[in-house]
């Protein structure tokens, strides 16, 4: 069995906002376990879309019956890919592991684009598939990654929108501040 989680968010700030946001996100007082975000490749192509790929690792909790088969290795490597396309205002993102996939495979496709009603608004909308190859474990993992991911969306949400204040706040210039970078 594979578990699926969707939802949709609307942030109150334009889509240029919201995709600098998007690709500035860490560090925030909200992510305190994203050790590292590097872009690996960038560039326009042909059609004038924006191609980033991004290598991104992260620390965590596992649950203590997975324990005996990763052994200390909590930290998780992520690789990013996503297309920003400036005619229509949209960006779709595909993350998933890397690693620990016997053990856990997500996978995570955003759709950041503009309110028809109101260009001051970005709507997200989100899928996130689970799935684990783990014999014996297999429901047990995929439903505890679940449970993990929906309790931790609040403050993905929330740091995000604090990196968009910060942008609105200084005119659109990224600048992180030092209680952002002493938090992590």
């Amino acid at each position: 069995m594979v578990l699926f989680f969707e939802s949709s968010h609307e942030f109150q700030h334009d889509f240029q906002t919201s995709t600098l946001a998007f690709f500035n996100r860490y560090p925030n007082p909200f992510a305190k376990h994203v050790l590292s975000s590097d872009t690996i490749e960038q560039y326009i192509d042909e059609d004038g879309c924006l191609r980033v790929t991004k290598v991104i690792v992260k620390s965590g909790r596992l649950p203590n019956f997975i324990k005996p088969f990763l052994g200390t290795s909590v930290n998780s490597w992520i690789i990013e890919k996503s297309i920003t396309n400036p005619k229509t205002n949209t960006l779709m993102s595909y993350t998933a592991n890397v690693d620990h996939r016997k053990f856990i495979k997500v996978e995570e496709y955003l759709t950041y684009y503009t309110a028809d009603h109101n260009e001051d608004i970005t709507l997200l909308d989100a899928k996130v598939k689970f799935s684990s190859n783990l014999f014996g474990f297999k429901q047990k993992i995929e439903q505890w990654s679940h449970r993990r991911f929906s309790s931790n969306l609040h403050n993905t949400r929330e740091g995000l929108k604090y990196v968009m204040n910060r942008l609105q706040q200084t005119g659109g210039i990224w600048q992180v501040d030092e209680t952002v970078t002493s938090l992590n």
